[in-house]
């Protein structure tokens, strides 16, 4: 029996329920497990597997995205992209709840945050909403759903964690996430269009190429921010570490030197929130490191895999499986520390079974990413609650329809590697 493990996980969930931090809870019991059951004969791999963790080149791009996330609440990009989704289509049935979602997606080509995606639409879409007919918590629930494809669309910070995490490459894995965040969008708005039909909500906004063209000479800055971040990793240019500061860069250009926007008193809290989020982020990578490395140590992976390979159904079997414990570990747990936590150890089990490391990354991340807006600890949700002071109880009561939606298209692409597979092989990588 693992037994280095099951202590590990037991210390930890005390840990957790007595209500110490994720990466005390993580760090403190790996801590305990080696110096009492001596895999090695000293304590000097925790600092190095501290430092190896903590100073991963990949890492890198975390806080340049929360930064650009961060900045992107203040300036003008974000509302910007909501000014020309508008012009696209709001001319729709539930137009500005589409507004919402397609926006989403677009904010998550720029900064791969979704805590800045529901401050910066929460903020500013969901009053335009109510004031358009939309019921308030509806129009919550909109932003709340759509913010997951934050961390789906590339450049996601939670594909960035994985791959760094199971070391496999970033540039195919951000890829691969490409197209199951369009499934996504899509998916959440059917059930938009249908529910505003019923319900009567908000008014069409005629559709005009001349506003479509005006809109976009005023709001151009912002729409090819997505492609130059994204066309620069994905053409080889820079790493996605590097895209990641030509993100910072662009919009410190746009917001600062061209529009003058962003103040300095902006900067320097933009700045202050990164570096705590980032701090938080890391402490949790360094523990984790230490509770994979004694989790990897004992062969728990070889264990499970040999428990798993015998499920019914085999490899689909394991799939089913994996789909209903990445919704449960999102429901009480936050999507980073799980997405650190449990990839390491899925992954070398999945890919024994012959999936696909790229395909098994996305999908885990895109059940994570369904975590972020589930109670009872989705961060999202909370988010969401405060910016717009709506009780959770109605949020989740709203968004039942577009978990279902969300849930169908974590099954397409569990089941469907392609739409994971498809855009990293066309981009020859």
């Amino acid at each position: 029996m693992p037994w280095m493990s099951i202590t590990l996980v037991v210390i930890a969930t005390i840990l957790i329920l007595l209500g110490a931090p994720m990466a005390v809870s993580l760090g403190l019991s790996a801590i305990c497990v080696i110096g009492f059951f001596q895999p090695v004969p000293n304590m000097q791999i925790i600092p190095q597997l501290f430092s190896e963790a903590a100073t991963s080149f990949i890492l890198l791009a975390v806080p340049l995205f929360i930064l650009a996330g961060n900045l992107m609440e203040r300036g003008t990009i974000g509302r910007n992209l909501i000014d020309f989704t508008t012009s696209i289509v709001g001319w729709s049935t539930g137009g500005l709840g589409s507004v919402n979602i397609v926006g989403s997606m677009l904010f998550g080509g720029i900064s791969g945050s979704s805590l800045a995606d529901t401050a910066t639409f929460g903020s500013i879409l969901v009053p335009r909403m109510q004031a358009d007919g939309y019921p308030k918590d509806y129009a919550g629930a909109v932003t709340l759903t759509s913010s997951s494809l934050s961390v789906v669309i590339p450049p996601s910070i939670l594909l960035v964690l994985a791959a760094a995490a199971t070391d496999q490459s970033v540039g195919k894995t951000l890829a691969g996430g490409l197209l199951p965040g369009i499934i996504i969008t899509i998916s959440l708005m059917i059930p938009n269009f249908y529910i505003s039909k019923k319900h009567g909500y908000g008014h069409k906004i005629p559709f005009s190429f001349k506003n479509v063209w005006k809109t976009f000479t005023e709001c151009w800055t912002a729409l090819v921010a997505p492609l130059i971040i994204l066309g620069s990793i994905f053409s080889g240019i820079v790493t996605p570490t590097e895209g990641a500061g030509v993100a910072v860069l662009y919009i410190l250009f746009v917001d600062v030197v061209v529009g003058r926007k962003l103040s300095m008193a902006d900067l320097v809290d933009s700045l202050k929130k990164t570096a705590v989020l980032t701090a938080a982020i890391l402490f949790i990578a360094t523990s984790s490191a230490i509770a994979n490395w004694i989790i990897a140590f004992e062969g728990l992976p070889k264990f499970l895999a040999e428990v798993m390979t015998n499920l019914p159904g085999g490899k689909y079997g394991f799939l089913v499986m994996v789909d209903v414990v990445l919704l449960f570990i999102g429901m009480v747990l936050d999507a980073t520390p799980a997405t650190l936590i449990f990839t390491p150890i899925l992954l070398p089990i999945a890919v024994n079974l012959g999936i696909d490391p790229i395909h098994f990354l996305v999908l885990s991340v895109v059940g994570f990413a369904l975590g972020l807006t589930t109670p009872p600890y989705g961060v999202c949700l909370f988010s969401i609650s405060s910016v717009c002071d709506i009780p959770m109880v109605k949020l989740i009561r709203r968004a039942v329809p577009m978990y279902v939606a969300m849930f169908i298209a974590l099954l397409a692409v569990t089941f469907l590697p392609q739409l994971t597979l498809i855009v990293p092989k066309l981009m020859g990588m």
